[in-house]
């Protein structure tokens, strides 16, 4: 996502799954199927519920919870016709006490014919829940920026000592009246190195940031 130098923030690192997982236990002869899914927007989460739904449309309930944004902002679950708060909210529950975001949860049931009941169902979701989100790993995610400079040639040795003393990624040259250097840091650093290039320059040329993401 391209950003104005001007709205550049580092909201800190985000938790998230390292990989898609799966995970299953039987309770009383019901059957669950738990899996998680990395997804960064409601779109993409509902999106992957249908797809579940439409693999088991034998099951008998497809239950899911996520979380997504930067600090899990976007919230929701469903019960999916077990008894209100019995499926949906202890899977959504084991989400927010990871701290987890961007994460999609879905726990399939074949019904056995075994009734759990309320605290039965809480305990058998919740379990299923925390067994995929353990057997997917969790990561951390720094902010990280990609700025462009521009340099005149006998200043780019320079500007590239720094870069590798300072343990900042150059990505590009581009070579043409002068030197376009596109460089990779974490975003809490990038007024660090503007102010590396200001000094650099005299402050006759200017670097910006033209991308961020999170890894």
């Amino acid at each position: 996502m391209a950003v104005k130098d001007a709205r550049m923030t580092d909201s800190g690192p985000i938790r998230t799954i390292a990989r898609e997982g799966e995970f299953r236990l039987e309770i009383k002869r019901s059957r669950f199927i738990a899996r998680s899914f990395k997804r960064a927007t409601a779109e993409a989460a509902l999106a992957a519920v249908k797809d579940v739904r439409d693999a088991h449309r034998d099951a008998n309930h497809n239950v899911w919870a996520f979380r997504v944004g930067t600090t899990g902002e976007q919230a929701r679950y469903s019960d999916d016709g077990e008894p209100g708060g019995t499926a949906g909210p202890p899977v959504l529950e084991v989400l927010k006490r990871s701290a987890a975001t961007n994460v999609l949860l879905v726990v399939t049931r074949y019904f056995g014919g075994i009734k759990l009941g309320a605290g039965g169902l809480v305990r058998a979701y919740g379990e299923a829940a925390k067994s995929v989100l353990a057997a997917s790993g969790l990561k951390d995610l720094r902010l990280m920026a990609t700025l462009e400079a521009e340099v005149p040639y006998p200043l780019l040795a320079g500007l590239e000592r720094h870069a590798s003393r300072e343990g900042v990624e150059i990505l590009e040259r581009r070579f043409g009246e002068r030197v376009t250097v596109a460089v990779r840091l974490p975003a809490a650093r990038a007024a660090e190195w503007r102010a590396f290039h200001t000094q650099l320059t005299g402050g006759k040329f200017d670097s910006r940031v033209v991308a961020e993401s999170y890894d």
